[in-house]
C-alpha cells in the first residue's frame, strides 16, 4: 500500500538486542489497518513513567471517611485539580482505587464514583490530609496539582457521578480491613488545565471507613 501523506524521517532502531548491532536500523512495517508494527521490549507504561511526570495521591489513613449509601451530591472525597496555566500540561488518569481502613458491614458492595469538572471553577486550596508520591522515585512532587479532600467547593454536580468501569466489587463477608476496589481506566479521562477529576465512593450498607487514591501522568497535549 502507498504511504504518501508524510515523509517518514525516523526509523525503528533496535538497541541493546543481542542479535543486532547497536546502530542497526530496520524499515518500519505497516499493516492494512495503518498500524506501525514495532517490538515493545518493556511493560506498557514503563517509558511514560520513566519521563518523571507520573504521580500517585491518596487520602491519609487518619482522614478516612465513611462512604455514602446514596449517590453523593456535590461532595468530592478526593479531587485532583489541574493547577496548570492555560496551554499547560494535562493530567491523564491511569488508575483509581478505594481501600478499607476499618471493617465495613458484612456482605457489602463498594463502587468508586468519578466526575470530570470543567475549567472555570476556582481551585480549592491544597489539603494537608493527603500524600503525593512519584511513580519513578522522585523525592517530592514537582507539578502544579492541588488535591482537595472532602470538599463541596470543587464544582462537583449532582447527578453527574460516573461509576468507574470495573470498580464495583463485593466486600468479604467478615473482616474487610484492607479490602481493595480499583479501576484501571488507562487514560480514559484527560483533565486539562483548570479542570478537576473528582472522586467519591458509594457502599450498600453504612459502616467502616475507607480512603481513595488516584494515579496520573502529566503530559503536554493538544486539547480539542
Amino acid at each position: 500500500m502507498a504511504f504518501e501523506l508524510f515523509q517518514l524521517l525516523g526509523r525503528v532502531r533496535r538497541l541493546i538486542v543481542p542479535t543486532y548491532g547497536e546502530a542497526d536500523e530496520k524499515v518500519p512495517a505497516i499493516n492494512d489497518r495503518a498500524e506501525f508494527i514495532v517490538s515493545q521490549g518493556l511493560p506498557e507504561r514503563t517509558e511514560l513513567v520513566r519521563l518523571g511526570n507520573s504521580w500517585s495521591a491518596q487520602i491519609k489513613d487518619a482522614n478516612a471517611f465513611t462512604a455514602l449509601i446514596t449517590i453523593p451530591t456535590t461532595l468530592a472525597g478526593l479531587a485532583l485539580q489541574n493547577g496548570e496555566p492555560s496551554g499547560g500540561k494535562s493530567y491523564v488518569i491511569d488508575r483509581v482505587w478505594c481501600k478499607n481502613v476499618t471493617t465495613t458491614a458484612a456482605a457489602n458492595y463498594v463502587t468508586i464514583l468519578a466526575q470530570v469538572i470543567t475549567s472555570g471553577t476556582t481551585l480549592v486550596a491544597d489539603s494537608a490530609n493527603k500524600t503525593v508520591q512519584s511513580l519513578n522515585g522522585k523525592s517530592s512532587y514537582t507539578g502544579r496539582a492541588q488535591i482537595a479532600i472532602a470538599s463541596t467547593a470543587v464544582g462537583a454536580l449532582t447527578d453527574k457521578w460516573m461509576p468507574l468501569a470495573g470498580a464495583g466489587n463485593s466486600q468479604p463477608t467478615s473482616t474487610s480491613i484492607a479490602a481493595l476496589v480499583e479501576a484501571n481506566v488507562y487514560g480514559k479521562y484527560v483533565i486539562p488545565p483548570g479542570a478537576t477529576f473528582a472522586l467519591n465512593a458509594q457502599e450498600a450498607v453504612s459502616g467502616g471507613t475507607m480512603i481513595l487514591g488516584v494515579e496520573w501522568h502529566e503530559v503536554q497535549l493538544p486539547i480539542g
